[in-house]
């Protein structure tokens, strides 16, 4: 990683402050692109509570926010994001042959309307940068306006993630990077 993975005993108070903040809520460690934001505690404090949002409190049910957290991970090739949200995207019932067709780039297909609807949703958007009245129009029957509106945000959550895990280079300890040649 190309900065310093903080350990407790080297913080500042208001990064300690800030650590056991995450610490004591549902994530119940440090981990992650935590230790890239630890550099700039405000940034953590306010990334972290926006992740909370994004990841268990949106309208969202798990299945569709681990979803968006893989759409993210196969467009940024973030490692990462995805050895960590992949086995939970099963678990919660996402098929696991549309997550390796999204892995390796292929078009995925999936079966539940709602993950369809996730999936063009977000392929539009980070493919032309826009969101076409008839894909909009499928995604609010399928998720709601609301729904549409917490995709955005675990999308756009997700992204910001991969990009600092990319920019400092932090990669899963001990597990083969997904996105290399097998």
């Amino acid at each position: 990683m190309r900065l310093s993975k903080l350990t407790y005993d080297q913080l500042s108070t208001e990064q300690m402050q800030i650590w056991d903040e995450v610490v004591a809520g549902p994530r119940k460690k440090m981990h992650g692109p935590f230790f890239i934001w630890l550099h700039s505690p405000e940034l953590l404090s306010r990334g972290e509570k926006l992740g909370l949002y994004a990841r268990f409190h949106s309208s969202l049910p798990p299945r569709l926010s681990e979803l968006c957290i893989l759409i993210m991970a196969a467009h940024w090739k973030c490692a990462g994001e995805w050895v960590d949200h992949e086995p939970i995207a099963r678990s919660h019932g996402v098929d696991a042959d549309a997550l390796e067709a999204l892995r390796t780039g292929a078009p995925a297909h999936f079966g539940k309307p709602d993950e369809v609807a996730v999936y063009e949703l977000a392929q539009e958007l980070l493919a032309t940068r826009e969101v076409s009245d008839a894909t909009y129009a499928k995604a609010k029957a399928a998720l709601s306006e609301r729904g549409v509106l917490d995709v955005v945000v675990v999308l756009g959550y997700y992204s910001l993630i991969a990009m600092s895990m990319k920019t400092f280079a932090m990669v899963p300890e001990g597990a083969a990077n997904p996105f290399e040649e097998r």
